[in-house]
């Protein structure tokens, strides 16, 4: 049988090219490399190198097996992460969002319905949240575009309509609405950590002026934070709605079709 670090100090060679930048590398003198590469020949039992006055390559047979050594050191590594992956789940529910205000729901409901684990959470992308959700990087996500993979079982769990707050001296503050395309240049503050709103506005207005301070500007909010009645009104300020169609989402959450029965209690409360 081949030791694995046999076939790491192998596919080091091959990549670096020489025996001093892989054994550089591997933090090994040269001597030991060498005497490693003879030991793995004698293993395999064909020759892998040519050997010239003070140089060593990889011959035919090496080549091939410097890219099976590749390959079997990915498995091992693959292994490894999945083995992990599944020792975290065991003891973590691991929650992807594309928004922060579904995890103010949905984050309580998993600790209380599931005692003794650990609740991560963290905001990407929908794609990223996907792929997370397929190799075990997470076990429920929210989307906020409704899933379509025959693979996973999902569920609506709730929506957010995007509006923009103005002082009322503003220019635009009798309107009714307001298209994105409309703010166009414009200094607006934008709160931090909005997950998936971020990339809209950017992507819907031209040429936007993000600020990050508190200040007498148009700020971004939503139907979320405007039904929260422990949240103060501004008086000095009118709540106009976007009227993209894009600013009003509904969310959905969704597991592996496998997860279904373990986080059915979960479906069941956020359908209540």
């Amino acid at each position: 049988m081949i030791e694995i670090y046999l076939l790491e100090q192998l596919e080091a060679f091959a990549r670096c090219g020489t025996l001093s930048a892989a054994a550089e590398e591997l933090h090994l003198s040269q001597p030991a490399l060498t005497r490693s590469m003879k030991k793995l020949e004698d293993v395999i039992g064909v020759q892998l190198f040519e050997r010239g006055k003070n140089k060593l390559s990889l011959n035919e047979n090496g080549k091939l097996a410097a890219e099976y050594a590749r390959r079997v050191l990915e498995q091992d590594r693959e292994i490894a992460e999945r083995v992990r992956a599944f020792d975290r789940a065991s003891h973590t529910i691991s929650i992807g969002a594309c928004a922060p205000v579904p995890l103010e729901q949905i984050v309580p409901q998993v600790t209380s319905l599931y005692e003794g684990m650990t609740v991560s959470q963290e905001l990407r992308p929908d794609a990223p949240l996907l792929e997370g959700l397929r190799d075990g990087t997470y076990q429920l996500i929210v989307l906020h575009e409704e899933p379509t993979d025959e693979a996973l079982y999902w569920a609506p769990c709730g929506e957010e309509q995007l509006y923009i707050t103005l002082p009322k001296a503003h220019p635009m503050a009798g309107r009714d609405g307001i298209w994105l395309k409309e703010l166009a240049n414009m200094n607006i503050l934008l709160f931090s950590q909005i997950g998936f709103w971020y990339e809209l506005c950017l992507e819907k207005i031209p040429n936007p002026q993000f600020l990050v301070q508190a200040s007498n500007l148009p700020v971004f909010t939503s139907s979320h934070f405007l039904q929260n009645p422990n949240i103060p009104h501004d008086d000095s300020r009118v709540v106009i709605p976007l009227l993209d169609d894009e600013t009003h989402v509904r969310y959905y959450l969704a597991c592996k079709s496998g997860d279904r029965k373990r986080f059915a209690p979960l479906f069941k409360r956020l359908s209540e």
